[in-house]
């Protein structure tokens, strides 16, 4: 799917790659919900997608986030939840720190912006 970065070299089967695009399209339905616009950046971690041949169908933390530089909002989806919360880009390290995102996440995401 064009215009997602990967956290690490994607190896993900073809139903991997369908959560991936799942998931992308529910970010998708809560920034149209909100009237927003397209994220700029996306990253998706593929080991939270698939793990020793095992199709996970959610996780326990974020693994595909987005941001929006023009509305300051920060997406993302465990595979089951997709949420949007505004935060400041001088503020995401902070934000990450206090709901448990991991921070080499983080740190990709802020590299790519």
């Amino acid at each position: 799917m064009p215009g997602l970065n990967y956290f690490q070299q994607p190896e993900l089967s073809a139903a991997a790659s369908d959560l991936v695009r799942f998931d992308a399209a529910s970010i998708r339905q809560v920034v149209s919900a909100e009237r927003r616009r397209e994220p700029d950046v996306w990253l998706v971690d593929p080991g939270e997608y698939e793990r020793n041949g095992r199709l996970l169908r959610d996780s326990e933390s974020p693994r595909m986030l987005a941001y929006s530089t023009k509305d300051g909002i920060l997406y993302s989806t465990d595979g089951c939840n997709a949420c949007a919360h505004r935060v400041p880009l001088d503020q995401l390290k902070k934000f990450a720190e206090d709901n448990e995102l991991r921070p080499e996440l983080v740190e990709h995401l802020l590299s790519l912006l």
